[in-house]
């Protein structure tokens, strides 16, 4: 897959190539970094729908919830809306903006299934659904199935829709109305939301012949590095074809704690996470290069997660004598 680094390009691609976007998040509808997206995506001429949940739903994974009542038992994140308003519901202003109480992954569901078809049934063919960007990185494979961010995408996958995760550096969970300044230049949610657009257009310019942004099953995990104020010397990193695992690859561990008799967090790598099976082993891991590079990590997954022939057949020996017709 190549991805396009003309700057004429993509500004033509600007105008050319306007789409209909779910965007969605982990973070919740009410976070900096998805309506600076949503904003930017906006001004570039997509059909933007932001459905999110309606609070914070990080480490969900591709975890399924649906409200469980009609109204919210508690308040939102950052206390919007507020306890006894309905489970989903849009902003007064717009009505393009979405929450739901539900996981990331319900949030397409609702999206694709719901939304679209009942309240905007003459645009209801989504083109491709955006997760994100996450505040806080998900570098693969050890938060692939983690992440309700990129659990989001693989449920979209599922679904026939291309989709992409966006995750960056960025982890102060703040709320919009607090924080959201598109004119900064250097505030990590603007420059990712630009980032995003440049990836969207050239991604959609790059469809050519093609009728879809992606191959059907195929998906891709994005990781941005620090930038603007939390590293003034990258304010535009560039991108960079990545493998999901690979150096530096890590996973979650617990640590126990004697003396509060409780566990913390930890990062523990392994063997396996180095192996190269599939795709091109010659790529760097996402996790060496966003770590060492003003560079955003693009790595394309498939959820055809059977293993490779060769392994495959390995495991079928070892299980011979089960197969063995009696």
């Amino acid at each position: 897959m190549q991805f396009l680094s003309s700057v004429a390009t993509l500004l033509l691609a600007s105008t050319a190539f306007a789409k209909t976007i779910l965007l969605t998040n982990d973070d919740g509808w009410a976070s900096t970094n998805i309506r600076a997206t949503y904003i930017q995506l906006k001004e570039d001429g997509h059909d933007v729908y932001l459905v999110a949940p309606v609070s914070q739903r990080s480490g969900f994974g591709g975890t399924f919830d649906l409200p469980e009542t009609p109204t919210l038992e508690t308040n939102g994140g950052f206390n919007y809306p507020a306890a006894g308003a309905p489970s989903w519901g849009h902003e007064v202003d717009d009505d393009h903006i979405w929450y739901f109480n539900g996981t990331p992954a319900s949030c397409v569901a609702f999206g694709a299934s719901y939304l679209l078809p009942t309240y905007f049934k003459n645009n209801n063919q989504i083109d491709l659904v955006v997760s994100g960007p996450n505040e806080g990185q998900n570098v693969s494979p050890g938060l692939f199935t983690i992440s309700g961010t990129i659990g989001a995408t693989y449920n979209a996958v599922y679904r026939d829709i291309p989709a992409v995760a966006f995750s960056g550096a960025n982890t102060n969970n703040s709320f919009f109305k607090d924080d959201l300044d598109m004119s900064d230049k250097l505030e990590p949610s603007t420059i990712y939301a630009e980032k995003v657009v440049e990836f969207v257009n050239a991604l959609f310019a790059g469809e050519g012949h093609n009728t879809r942004a992606l191959p059907l099953g195929v998906g891709l995990n994005v990781n941005f590095p620090a930038v603007g104020y939390q590293n003034e010397t990258c304010t535009n990193p560039s991108w960079v074809q990545t493998r999901l695992s690979g150096k530096d690859s890590v996973t979650l561990d617990v640590i126990y704690n004697a003396s509060s008799n409780l566990f913390t967090f930890s990062e523990r790598s392994g063997q396996g996470m180095l192996e190269c099976q599939n795709g091109d082993c010659k790529l760097p891991s996402e996790a060496f290069v966003v770590t060492n590079e003003c560079a955003s990590t693009v790595s394309v997954y498939s959820i055809d997660y059977d293993a490779n022939t060769k392994l495959t057949k390995e495991v079928q020996n070892s299980l011979s004598a089960l197969y063995k017709k009696k």
